[in-house]
């Protein structure tokens, strides 16, 4: 017998106008019925398409600052929705595609292969 799983809780809109759940949420990436995840990576891409014009320095820095407020952003919107790992909470998924581009050289090529 296998348990079936649970669906998280509905996320109500209003929540979505508070910016941490917002950018908690991959700015509404998360909201994607299936694979929120990969919908938050694809919201991470323009995202890296602003740093991968900074220099490496400057990268490293705004990286630090997105990694912290994510932190944050993320405890409130658990804390908000009510599920400590809800599966729309995708700024992981944006944080780490930003991660995993600062070691790669940057161009849109690279883009594709960070996605995948």
């Amino acid at each position: 017998m296998t348990l079936a799983k649970k669906s998280p809780p509905p996320i109500p809109r209003h929540l979505l106008k508070q910016p941490a759940v917002f950018f908690a949420l991959g700015f509404g990436s998360g909201l994607a019925p299936k694979a929120p995840g990969t919908f938050g990576t694809l919201a991470a891409i323009p995202v890296y398409g602003v740093f991968m014009h900074l220099a490496p320095l400057s990268y490293a820095a705004l990286l630090l600052v997105v990694c912290a407020l994510g932190v944050g952003w993320c405890g409130t919107a658990a804390e908000r929705l009510g599920v400590h790992d809800h599966p729309a909470i995708v700024w992981d998924e944006v944080a780490g595609f930003l991660i995993t581009m600062a070691l790669v050289p940057a161009g849109w090529s690279a883009v594709a292969a960070g996605f995948v």
